[in-house]
């Protein structure tokens, strides 16, 4: 379990009926509901899935950060092979990026990579977000600016209500812009002019590819390295997808759906 939650009630048997209609879809840890009446306990665990929450490749590196709950580790693989491995094993966000911790950025919720800036990334948690340089096989991370608030640094997301995100990703072939990805919902804007370019709109609507394989929400988004058709793996809960984005057309089908745990086996500890 990564988190727990006490809540206070006046009766804990009504609340725990519907708790977990209000609670987000994918979360990790337990709830204690606690009576004040009578001091009664109610206890929920909440499903835990293999999920990723961001993924980050590194250019010069040429190897893959990834996130999952209070935890990360660097993995270098071959796209499209079985040639995978854990470069570096999985360690605790608060050991091992201290620029991370200096900010209380103790989960990774999405990662965007900085453009023209190859070795850092923004990394967004919870209503912020922080512009991080990445020094690999060091300590040395460190936060080049923030943490700001989503809405002030991406200024385009003001007028969406987008005040968290879910997953980000560039939009294949169009600098400056970024696809950000939230509950159902998408939008495209331009990040150098604080501009929407499109949306807010349905994934259900907009992604027939991402629709087919069941994903109506986005975890993380990571571009397959080194590739220029704009192909793209979508991690929702435990299963993962292989898309073709085409920035203005429909996504079409690469691979999948397929189970994390059958295909990424150095992801094994989230």
């Amino acid at each position: 379990m990564d988190d727990e939650w006490l809540v206070i009630v006046d009766n804990a048997d009504d609340v725990t009926r519907g708790i977990k209609r209000i609670m987000p879809k994918r979360i990790r840890g337990r709830i204690v509901i606690t009576s004040r009446d009578d001091h009664s306990q109610k206890l929920i665990t909440l499903q835990t899935f293999n999920m990723v929450d961001a993924a980050y490749w590194h250019p010069t590196f040429k190897q893959t950060y990834f996130f999952g709950g209070r935890r990360y580790a660097r993995i270098k693989f071959s796209p499209a092979t079985n040639d995978e491995m854990i470069s570096w094993s999985p360690h605790k966000i608060a050991e091992g990026w201290p620029s991370l911790v200096s900010i209380g950025f103790g989960t990774v919720d999405a990662i965007l990579p900085v453009e023209n800036s190859p070795d850092e990334m923004f990394v967004f948690h919870g209503r912020n977000v922080a512009q991080i340089k990445v020094v690999p096989e060091t300590n040395d991370d460190s936060v080049v600016g923030g943490p700001w608030l989503i809405a002030e640094k991406f200024k385009a997301l003001a007028s969406t209500g987008y005040d968290t995100i879910d997953a980000a990703m560039p939009v294949p072939k169009k600098p400056g812009e970024a696809y950000i990805f939230r509950g159902n919902n998408y939008v495209r804007i331009n990040v150098d002019t604080h501009k929407i370019v499109y949306g807010p709109a349905k994934i259900s609507v907009e992604w027939p590819a991402l629709t087919a394989a069941g994903f109506d929400s986005v975890d993380a988004a990571l571009p397959v390295p080194q590739d220029d058709r704009g192909l793209t793996y979508f991690f929702r809960g435990d299963k993962y997808v292989k898309i073709e984005v085409i920035a203005s057309a429909p996504d079409k089908p690469n691979f999948g759906p397929a189970p994390i745990q059958d295909h990424w086996k150095s992801l094994d500890w989230i």
